[in-house]
């Protein structure tokens, strides 16, 4: 090692540094747990920005599944205040049986990130 100016104490130095700053980033963002009474739905919602959001919705039971789409929309018109709203479906969406035969297979949450337009002036 030539002394603290080697290229690999720089690179390393460099990498702490960057490290540090992304974490720092990561830890604004929070999850909120929140349970919507009218469709009896448990949900998680990340906001990232004023705009954009991220909800996962807590799959329950095969009949729920009806309950939880409808949320979604309601609460993404209620986030968005009536702006237009994209909906970005990640994982959770189930397949649709008139009478199961077989008890249903875990499903993951319904998961979805919301981006609100912004108004036209």
């Amino acid at each position: 090692m030539k002394g603290l100016f080697s290229p690999r104490f720089i690179i390393i130095s460099a990498l702490v540094g960057l490290s540090s700053i992304g974490t720092a980033q990561a830890d604004t963002i929070e999850k909120e747990k929140s349970y919507d009474f009218d469709n009896k739905v448990h949900y998680y919602q990340t906001k990232i920005d004023d705009s954009n959001y991220k909800l996962e919705i807590q799959s329950d039971d095969y009949k729920h599944f009806a309950n939880q789409s409808m949320f979604l929309l309601r609460h993404a018109e209620r986030l968005c205040r009536g702006n237009t709203f994209m909906l970005k479906v990640l994982e959770g969406v189930q397949e649709y049986e008139r009478f199961p035969t077989k008890p249903r297979a875990y499903q993951p949450p319904l998961t979805v990130l919301l981006q609100c337009e912004e108004p036209e002036q």
